[in-house]
């Protein structure tokens, strides 16, 4: 067991780095909210109308026709062969950052204890690094007790995060456990909350060893069936997933999510490590690995990770603000720079842009909803709708056909239609969610904050 510290310096807490909006991105994110909420007005009232449904449909087309047809043809299936089976499986840094999350880290620690990625003579081929960002609640002895119960205490390392006005956020406290810090071939990053189950790191590192230089796990949700609002997100999970697992097999430009990031600790350190000034770390990294290297992340279905659900209405809406507000400033920051890479193909140039153009879809939609109640024509504002939800519906339909339980059969089609209209009915959460982070982003003054979701701990589902 070892103990380090982080100070307030530049490259380890990112203090010097905090995310602010420079004056450009203000502008234009409220450009494109007003002129997307001006084009969808006068369209709906126009005869502009049908063009403008036209072209939306035809890019939902464009893109999950490939999508739906490609995610049953992965580039690596599950449990895949390494391309040198001679050549020992890569060892894998576990990074965890967590602040005052005492109450759920053991239950972590102990999943990673029990991890089957062990040498012939049952020496672990993993670390466990665990970056503690100035918590109170005594969240550095919880990690250290527990690692010392469950005998990895001589391949766990706490880092303690100290100082005065460091920037909050994942990505901020990621900044004291930089490549230089991990000693594994791949970093894998987990959230505090995160359970995973004994088997978890050897496939991962048989996807490394297959030729995937990131990866990005299967987020599944802990007691879906508790409330409604726990089963919707669920099923978002899956519909996110059958989106990620279509834009890697089509050769589109696919991400990391958050809880369940992998990638080679070279590939991390070429880009520079993790950047305190990133909202949103996964998809920041996800654009900067493409643009520099052409490297997308491979999605993987076996490597399951699940993680508590948001419990609150109140707690879901600031999550998404900040997803919504971290997709537009990595659009502003990095999209450039993807569109122009080299590296990448005609297809993910194209895939990320039609991506980032979702992004546009709620101010048309406000817009248009606003002018079929000034002309008392709601067709364009309903289709626009229809259009929106219906993409969203068809990919978690398609994503439900893994919900079969081990030696079961596969969900019944009535089953699978209603949790694809809960998960479409519950895609109108960023219709508000990514208008509001424009006006966030566009006017707010000041350092961004970041808004942590409370823990409260909860057992695997296995």
């Amino acid at each position: 067991m070892s103990e380090a510290s982080a100070g307030a310096d530049g490259r380890t807490s990112g203090a010097l780095d905090a995310a602010s909006t420079p004056a450009t991105w203000r502008l234009l994110s409220l450009l494109t909210l007003g002129g997307g909420i001006a084009v969808g007005a006068v369209a709906a009232s126009g005869a502009g109308a049908p063009l403008l449904v036209v072209a939306a449909v035809g890019v939902v087309a464009a893109e999950l026709v490939p999508i739906l047809g490609a995610s049953r043809r992965p580039p690596i299936p599950p449990d895949p062969v390494p391309r040198d089976p001679v050549v020992p499986p890569p060892t894998i840094s576990v990074v965890v950052a967590g602040r005052d999350e005492a109450n759920v880290l053991p239950q972590l620690v102990a999943d990673v204890a029990a991890q089957d990625h062990r040498a012939a003579d049952g020496r672990p081929r993993f670390e466990l690094v665990v970056v503690d960002d100035r918590s109170t609640d005594g969240t550095a002895e919880v990690v250290h007790a527990a690692a010392r119960e469950h005998g990895i205490d001589d391949v766990t390392t706490v880092i303690r995060r100290e100082g005065t006005d460091l920037p909050d956020g994942k990505g901020a406290a990621l900044t004291a456990a930089q490549p230089d810090r991990c000693r594994g071939d791949v970093v894998l990053v987990l959230d505090a909350d995160a359970r995973i189950g004994p088997g978890f790191l050897r496939r991962l590192a048989g996807y490394v060893a297959a030729g995937a230089d990131a990866v990005t796990a299967r987020r599944r949700i802990l007691h879906a069936d508790s409330s409604w609002l726990a089963g919707a997100q669920a099923d978002e999970q899956n519909q996110d997933g059958e989106l990620q697992r279509g834009r890697w097999a089509s050769g589109g430009c696919s991400e990391f999510r958050g809880n369940g990031i992998a990638l080679r600790r070279s590939l991390l350190a070429s880009v520079g490590g993790w950047r305190a000034r990133a909202l949103t770390e996964d998809i920041d990294l996800s654009s900067r690995i493409a643009a520099a290297h052409g490297t997308t992340v491979a999605w993987a279905l076996d490597l399951e990770v699940w993680e508590e659900p948001v419990r609150t209405w109140s707690g879901l809406w600031r999550q998404r603000l900040r997803w919504s507000e971290g997709g537009l400033r990595r659009i502003l920051e990095h999209g450039p720079a993807v569109m122009r890479s080299p590296r990448l193909s005609f297809r993910a140039r194209f895939d990320f842009a039609a991506y980032g153009a979702q992004l546009l879809a709620p101010p048309l939609i406000i817009g248009a909803a606003a002018g079929a109640v000034g002309t008392g024509r709601p067709g364009t504002a309903l289709a626009l709708v229809a259009t929106y939800l219906a993409a969203g519906g068809v990919l978690a339909f398609d994503a439900l056909r893994w919900e079969v339980p081990p030696g079961g059969p596969p969900l019944p089609i009535p089953e699978r239609l209603g949790r694809a209209l809960r998960a479409a009915a519950f895609g109108v959460v960023w219709l508000g969610a990514i208008p509001g982070a424009m006006w966030r982003l566009g006017t707010r003054r000041g350092h961004v904050r970041y808004d942590k979701m409370p823990h409260a701990g909860s057992e695997l589902a296995r």
